[in-house]
């Protein structure tokens, strides 16, 4: 009898066990999920800095074509003011070196832009399918996690029960070899 209850007394330390490393087990993977969680916001951040970055490239791009084209009006202008104080050639060569200026500005304009917005969508595609996928995953994980840990809190109590028959089965044989040695020493005292 007490060696069946050293058996369910090992067999529930043997259970705890089990239960605590699992446990652990559990505890570190969800520390990994957290991590990398971290790692796919620092990544997120990254692409938000670099769209911060190519924006205000823009606006500087944007700022320049427009100094320009201020720069080109005032030259048309001060041209129609003063005159022809160039020859014409002249004239001709410093539209053109404008217009090329005024040209390469828009050429990186646009590619800025397209690049812009290129990002901000790869940004926005990242971000939601990340955190689709870890939310999904954690789901997942938790589910297991807490189907896991139901199951072992009904091996704890059905060991717990177990333990508490055995008990009151050797208290009760107990009693019984009690009784039996009384009911002996009364015999040998009358004999």
């Amino acid at each position: 009898m007490e060696e069946s209850l050293r058996v369910i007394s090992s067999e529930l330390e043997v259970i705890k066990q089990e239960f605590g490393r699992k446990n652990l087990e559990l505890r570190r993977k969800i520390e990994k999920l957290e991590e990398e969680k971290m790692y796919l916001s620092l990544d997120v951040d990254v692409h938000r800095i670099e769209v911060e970055k190519e924006r205000k490239e823009k606006r500087k791009i944007e700022e320049d074509r427009d100094d320009l084209k201020t720069q080109y009006k005032r030259i048309q202008l001060s041209m129609k003011r003063v005159g022809l104080g160039k020859s014409l050639e002249q004239w001709q060569q410093e539209v053109q070196e404008e217009r090329a200026k005024a040209e390469y500005w828009e050429k990186k304009f646009q590619e800025i832009q397209s690049r812009n917005q290129a990002l901000e969508k790869e940004n926005q595609g990242l971000k939601t399918k990340a955190s689709l996928d870890k939310i999904e995953e954690m789901k997942h994980n938790i589910g297991g996690l807490e189907a896991a840990l139901q199951n072992c809190e009904l091996q704890i109590e059905q060991l717990k029960a177990r333990e508490e028959h055995w008990t009151g089965e050797l208290h009760h044989f107990q009693d019984q070899v009690r009784d039996r040695d009384y009911l002996m020493g009364e015999a040998i005292v009358q004999i």
